[in-house]
């Protein structure tokens, strides 16, 4: 019987053993298979229905790191002209903090 099963028909095989109170050796000799014959096909199986799966891969977290990436440095500066004194701040200055300095520079 071993050798003209269909997958269908191994897949059916291996449910009903589950099933049954009965060893596989038993199973096997009750359904006359060889118990080589099914392990083989059940691994077969097995294989080919991981391969056949959804596409996820159980992942699991080994390591928590957290990296932390500084912004792109600035490509350009701005200009900040008072009266005769110019003061070039990079691009991506705060806006409180220039608030704050313009403020100090007018006392």
């Amino acid at each position: 019987m071993a050798p003209r099963c269909s997958d269908q028909e191994w897949k059916t095989l291996f449910h009903q053993c589950e099933e049954s109170s009965l060893t596989i050796k038993e199973f096997c000799r009750q359904n006359n298979l060889t118990t080589s014959a099914f392990y083989a096909k059940r691994q077969k199986l097995k294989v080919f229905n991981e391969q056949r799966g959804s596409g996820f891969v159980r992942a699991q977290i080994t390591e928590r790191t957290m990296q932390y990436h500084a912004a792109q440095a600035p490509v350009a500066n701005m200009a900040l002209s008072i009266g005769d004194m110019e003061l070039s701040i990079p691009q991506g200055t705060p806006a409180i903090y220039l608030a704050e300095l313009i403020e100090a520079l007018r006392s």
